[in-house]
């Protein structure tokens, strides 16, 4: 995969990091603000990993 294009899906990955961290933050944050911050994290780690797998061409499909 060029680097174009690897740049380019952190760039659109910056979208549903931003809303489904402002998702648990609100719903955690009656709970508690180190709950709640917790979960962005969470939330943070795990699109990095998927990120991770989709430039190492994990979900194409091809046979190694």
């Amino acid at each position: 995969m060029d680097l174009a294009r690897k740049i380019g899906i952190a760039i659109v990955f910056i979208i549903p990091s931003f809303v489904f961290s402002g998702l648990f933050y609100d719903g955690f944050d009656s709970v508690s603000k180190t709950a709640a911050w917790t979960a962005v994290v969470v939330v943070l780690v795990i699109l990095a990993a998927v990120y991770t797998l989709l430039v190492r061409g994990c979900f194409s499909g091809e046979r190694r």
